[in-house]
């Protein structure tokens, strides 16, 4: 009986020793995973991405200026208006001055922003800067793409093709604030919601645009209508950039032009970003094309305020800008589509690269820029705002500055 209580004791004794060891290491670990962890609120969502890594890939975005000589490509980027190509631009201009690449512009500065730009034109009648070696690596300027074989008559063969795509409704709205459209038909009376009951009237009566919107030459402004697929070739296939759903479906020929027209974006344009799917579409890219994480790391460049924008839409007035913009929205849905299908031959984590990239910015944001991290400029565009510590990093200053700054570093 009593060697009996004494094996319960020992028992009792040994069981609470192992449940004290158990209770002091699961202590010890979560003491050593909280200080492991406890850096920002940026490493919060996900397990997977390391404190270590990101570390690593900010060290990589503080040596901005050191090339790996890996990865070298040459990119040509149908720049759309108002679907993040801006934030697009800053990453190739970033890109190709670390790499100590050659960038496609015009000798003439006033040249730089015009539309459309094609690179035909610039061989033509707007000599470009000298390449010390007569070759052209990098093209984030405005131009019109006119097909792989003109392109690379000024860029060389292979170079990959990249172009990004917006929902027409919210590009549309955008360009309209971007442009000061609104602004400049306010001085006639006319608001937002008049002007898209008939916006061809209203543009022909008040911003100076042709009667007649059978445009076979280069107009002297931007239009508003089909924006995005202005800067992707339409002229080449004597489309009229003013023609809307109706005209279309009744014109077989028209079908037909157009038809052609979105076979050649598909075929030439090596990958699209969604700007939708932003970060997603950079984390794709990255990977497709071996970049480094601080390569596409970003802000949103060209922000607009949201004193100066038409925010809300009706459903009657998305469905007229469809309508008037109905080449757009059949670009759109062919881009979306050939985006899809990167998507299924995926081998790879995407929530993880989007994770890594997602918390590279928000790392890069903390050490570059004040908590609020945009300030508006008095164009009314929004800006990130530089720390004092941000100020002094050239690596800041690059991934903070729009294309026209960036375009007068790489002139000088």
């Amino acid at each position: 009986m009593l060697n009996t209580k004494k094996t319960a004791l020992r028992f009792l004794l040994i069981s609470f020793i192992l449940v004290l060891v158990v209770c002091i290491s699961i202590r010890e670990f979560t003491v050593y995973y909280e200080e492991m962890h406890k850096i920002s609120d940026i490493f919060s969502t996900t397990k997977n991405v390391s404190y270590k890594e990101i570390e690593s890939d900010f060290k990589s975005f503080k040596q901005c200026q050191i090339s790996t000589g890996e990865n070298i490509h040459n990119f040509y980027l149908i720049k759309s208006y108002k679907a993040a190509s801006s934030t697009l631009s800053n990453m190739l201009y970033r890109y190709g001055l670390k790499h100590g690449l050659s960038f496609v512009e015009p000798q003439d500065t006033t040249t730089n922003q015009i539309f459309p730009f094609s690179h035909l034109d610039t061989a033509a009648n707007y000599p470009l800067i000298p390449s010390c070696d007569k070759v052209y690596n990098l093209s984030t300027i405005h131009s019109r793409f006119e097909g792989k074989d003109k392109l690379e008559k000024t860029m060389p063969i292979g170079t990959i093709i990249i172009a990004s795509v917006r929902n027409p409704i919210s590009q549309f709205r955008s360009s309209f604030n971007y442009f000061d459209t609104g602004k400049r038909l306010e001085k006639k009376g006319v608001n937002f919601a008049r002007f898209i009951e008939d916006p061809l009237k209203f543009s022909r009566m008040y911003l100076g645009f042709p009667k007649e919107f059978v445009i076979l030459e280069e107009p002297k402004e931007l239009l508003l209508w089909n924006q995005q697929s202005q800067v992707f070739g339409l002229y080449d296939f004597k489309i009229p950039v003013g023609i809307g759903r109706k005209n279309i479906l009744e014109n077989k020929n028209y079908q037909m032009k157009i038809e052609k027209f979105l076979e050649r974006v598909d075929r030439e344009v090596d990958f699209v970003f969604m700007a939708e799917d932003f970060i997603e579409s950079m984390a794709i890219f990255r990977e497709m094309f071996g970049l480094e994480y601080s390569d596409v790391a970003h802000f949103k460049i060209n922000l607009m305020s949201r004193n100066n924008s038409v925010e809300t839409l009706t459903q009657q007035q998305q469905d007229q800008i469809i309508e008037f913009c109905y080449i757009d929205w059949l670009l759109y849905q062919k881009m979306l589509v050939k985006f899809e299908k990167i998507k299924l031959n995926l081998r790879y984590d995407l929530k993880y690269e989007i994770d890594i990239i997602q918390r590279l910015n928000a790392r890069i944001a903390q050490y570059c820029v004040k908590p609020n991290q945009y300030k508006t400029d008095q164009s009314e565009m929004m800006l990130p705002d530089l720390n004092e510590a941000g100020e002094k990093d050239v690596c800041c200053q690059r991934i903070v500055e729009q294309e026209w700054i960036l375009n007068h570093i790489i002139r000088t």
